[in-house]
């Protein structure tokens, strides 16, 4: 097993140049009063088998909700990501340093060396790191949005919780000058900062969520929320938006869910209606957002009957029978089983474009079945 012990006082930081394993221990410890003998972080971690991709794989930081761990993080994204490295830190008193939590830990400064270190292994792309947080751990995904200026983080996701009033006020994006306090105005956050705005950034919110109000408004984790969807839209205006805010979005899927999309999906929104969770429709989204593999590419001919795919051989669109009129996901897959299309269809909107796809051979993926479909000139 090897050991990576980072201590950020006075010592000196050991890199070894070598691959990331599941097996690696990385400690990084803090030093605050609350902890002034010093704390470190247990890290749990997953890393693919098989061949290393070009650049290196994905990795993604996985910050669990209050009162989780690193441990069921990595469970629970394990058949989501499958060719991510997935990396889990478990915050001190199971929770991460918002506003009103047990906590008083520097997780930021935290989360910026595990970024930089992750950034030396071999096997690990230094420009596709991304960061996933859940509950109170989407908070914190929020705080390393506004707060880290490392380029490398491409992707950002908030899961139910999206930017509180201390984050975002007065019409700008704000971090802690210090030790985050509810008793001070917006906990202490009276910093201004500017995110990044080459990160794409994804929040999945619930509508009738009763920890997190969707629509903004005080909540009982000790501070108040804007309205998910602005805050989406406020996300998308520092990215580069300039137009006014979308009212209505795509609905999709089964359980349905609700697409605001900024910028060409460099900032997305998804609303459900998951409670303080998830559904699958949600988790698909994620998965396909983050552009992960999909292993499952054996022909299924189950429900031939049902979808039928014409013309095939195509030259551009091919429409698909036997459809409902629920949207349904479709993925498109090349020969060596790179994801090259993905969407929605139904019996309303039947037709997918492959007009900017090579000729060659692929598989689409709908429903339980994949079927071949040859793109000729």
């Amino acid at each position: 097993m090897r050991t990576l012990l980072l201590f950020f006082l006075c010592s000196p930081l050991l890199v070894l140049a070598q691959d990331l394993t599941s097996t690696t221990d990385i400690e990084i410890a803090k030093f605050w009063p609350q902890e002034p003998n010093g704390f470190s972080y247990e890290m749990n971690i997953k890393v693919p088998t098989g061949e290393v991709p070009t650049g290196g794989f994905p990795v993604s930081i996985l910050l669990h909700g209050n009162g989780g761990n690193g441990f069921g993080m990595v469970n629970e994204f394990s058949n989501v990501l499958e060719c991510h490295a997935l990396v889990a830190p478990t915050g001190y008193l199971n929770s991460w340093n918002i506003c009103s939590e047990n906590s008083d830990a520097p997780d930021v400064e935290m989360i910026n060396d595990l970024i930089n270190l992750l950034q030396t292994y071999s096997n690990i792309n230094p420009t596709k790191i991304r960061i996933i947080g859940f509950s109170n751990g989407a908070g914190l995904a929020n705080n390393i949005f506004i707060e880290n200026n490392n380029p490398g983080i491409d992707i950002v996701c908030a899961v139910v919780s999206h930017l509180n009033e201390p984050q975002y006020h007065s019409g700008s994006f704000f971090k802690p000058s210090s030790s985050t306090n509810p008793q001070n105005s917006f906990c202490g956050y009276d910093t201004l900062d500017t995110p990044l705005t080459t990160i794409k950034y994804l929040s999945i919110s619930n509508i009738n969520d009763p920890i997190i109000p969707y629509l903004g408004g005080w909540s009982n984790v000790g501070v108040p929320f804007i309205d998910a969807e602005v805050a989406a839209f406020n996300i998308a205006l520092n990215q580069g938006y300039n137009g006014s805010q979308l009212t209505s979005g795509v609905i999709m899927g089964n359980p349905q869910i609700t697409e605001y999309s900024y910028l060409s999906g460099n900032v997305v929104h998804i609303k459900g209606n998951a409670a303080h969770g998830t559904n699958e429709t949600q988790i698909d989204y994620l998965k396909d957002y983050f552009s992960d593999c999909d292993t499952a590419l054996n022909i299924n001919n189950n429900g031939l009957n049902k979808i039928k795919v014409h013309p095939n051989p195509t030259s551009s669109s091919i429409a698909l029978s036997g459809l409902s009129n629920q949207a349904t996901k479709y993925s498109i897959f090349n020969m060596i089983g790179q994801k090259v299309l993905s969407g929605y269809c139904s019996a309303k909107v039947p037709h997918i474009n492959m007009s900017v796809l090579e000729s060659q051979v692929y598989f689409l993926k709908i429903k339980n079945i994949t079927l071949k479909v040859i793109k000729n000139k």
